[in-house]
C-alpha cells in the first residue's frame, strides 16, 4: 500500500428499505410450497417465519437471508437520515440525504445519477423490509479526496427516492460492516 493513499470511509444512518423478488427453480418452488402446506401457510408468508427453514433442512439455506433473489433497495429519502465521511479517521463532511436531491437547488451540490424504477410488478414471490439504523460503512483507498469525485446514485420508485450507491471516481466502494434493526417485513405474492 502506497503512504500517499488516503483511506476514505462513508457511513450511512438512517432508514433502508429493501424489496427481495424470490428466485425458485421448479423443484425448489414444489418442495418449498410442500413445506408451506405442512405449516399451513402459504409459501410467501412461510418464508417470513424462521421455523419454516428448520423444516426446509437444506443447510444452504438456513434463513432468509440466504434466498436466492433480485434485490433492489437503498437508504430511504427522509429529512435526518444522514452520510458522514471519514478521511484517515477524521469526519471531514457530514450530508443530509435531501441535499442530493438535485431540484432542491439551482445548481446541484452533489452528482447524482437518477434511475426510474417503473415495473415491481412482474408475477412472483416478493419480501419488502425496512430496516433502521447504521445501514452501512463503505471504504476505499484514494489519492485525494474531494465531494466533487463522488457520485451518487438514486432509485426513483413510485415517487420514493432511494440512495442505493455511492461510488469515488466510478470506483465501487467496499461494504465493511451494518448495524440495523429490521422495523418492518411483508411478503406478497404477484400471480401470473
Amino acid at each position: 500500500m502506497h503512504s500517499h493513499l488516503q483511506k476514505l470511509k462513508i457511513n450511512l444512518f438512517g432508514e433502508l428499505w429493501n424489496l427481495k423478488k424470490v428466485l425458485l427453480n421448479p423443484i425448489e418452488q414444489e418442495y418449498f410450497e410442500n413445506i408451506a402446506s405442512r405449516l399451513k401457510l402459504p409459501l410467501h408468508q412461510a418464508l417470513l417465519d424462521p421455523f419454516f427453514y428448520h423444516h426446509l433442512r437444506l443447510n444452504s439455506i438456513p434463513s432468509i437471508d440466504k434466498l436466492a433473489s433480485i434485490e433492489i433497495g437503498g437508504l430511504m429519502h427522509n429529512s435526518r437520515h444522514q452520510i458522514e465521511f471519514w478521511l484517515n479517521g477524521k469526519k471531514t463532511e457530514k450530508i443530509y440525504i435531501q441535499d442530493l436531491e438535485p431540484s432542491q437547488y439551482l445548481f446541484p451540490l452533489y452528482q447524482v445519477k437518477k434511475a426510474i424504477i417503473n415495473d415491481i410488478n412482474a408475477p412472483g414471490i416478493y419480501i419488502e423490509q425496512k430496516e433502521l439504523g447504521y445501514i452501512g460503512s463503505y471504504e476505499i483507498f484514494v489519492d485525494n479526496f474531494s465531494m466533487d469525485d463522488l457520485n451518487f446514485s438514486m432509485l426513483e420508485m413510485n415517487n420514493n427516492l432511494l440512495l442505493y450507491n455511492i461510488s469515488h471516481q466510478n470506483t465501487k466502494m467496499l461494504f465493511k460492516k451494518r448495524e440495523t434493526l429490521i422495523t418492518y417485513q411483508n411478503s406478497y405474492e404477484i400471480k401470473v
